[in-house]
């Protein structure tokens, strides 16, 4: 008999988390053998529970990360497991390409849900979805292409964990020059959050290599 792939649900709706689990209970392709509702609760479930795939919600409720900072993660760390995104949004283009940059299998809208007992067996048999790819080298090409070839050196630095002022010293410039540096990269990729979190993001998207 065939085993049914074993997934992890990461909602923090629990209405629409009881309503999944209750709607393919008698999934013949897949079961949901544990849900969490944050990405450090996903996290934290994945080194417990191996699971084939994640279905993961694009909003959480945690204003310091999102399912796209844990679909990163979770590529990283466990490779093998499939992420397949949700998400009620239906008209943010940027929201949609970052996901298969941050290495998600697939995505689903939630009003489409029924999509994904087809979309889990495409996961399981590896198949390659139809807009994935082509959406994550487009992407990772259109940020790569943002970054200076001191940039890449003063993220490198950042990600290592230097200091602004660290950094200045290595270069002999003032904090002030790096501070504006600091600055201009923020602009280029309209981050609003620590300079220490973009350098790790574009540590695993792999473009500062």
């Amino acid at each position: 008999m065939k085993q049914r792939a074993k997934v992890m649900l990461v909602e923090d709706d629990l209405d629409w988390s009881n309503g999944l689990q209750m709607y393919f209970s008698k999934e013949a392709g897949f079961e949901i053998v544990t849900c969490v509702s944050s990405k450090a609760a996903c996290m934290s479930a994945l080194d417990e529970t191996p699971v084939d795939v994640v279905l993961m919600d694009i909003m959480l409720g945690d204003a310091d990360s999102s399912g796209l900072d844990a679909a990163l993660d979770i590529t990283h760390k466990h490779p093998s497991v499939k992420v397949i995104m949700l998400s009620s949004l239906d008209d943010d283009d940027e929201v949609f390409n970052e996901a298969f940059l941050n290495g998600a299998y697939d995505f689903v809208y939630k009003n489409e849900f029924e999509q994904i007992p087809e979309v889990i067996a495409g996961a399981m048999k590896d198949q390659q979805t139809k807009y994935g790819p082509r959406l994550k080298k487009l992407i990772y090409d259109k940020k790569k292409k943002l970054l200076t070839p001191y940039d890449v050196v003063l993220l490198k630095l950042i990600a290592e964990g230097k200091t602004q002022q660290e950094i200045a010293d290595m270069n002999s410039v003032s904090l002030s020059a790096v501070k504006k540096h600091v600055g201009r990269v923020l602009e280029k990729f309209q981050w609003d959050r620590s300079t220490r979190e973009l350098a790790d993001k574009c540590m695993k998207w792999g473009i500062l290599e």
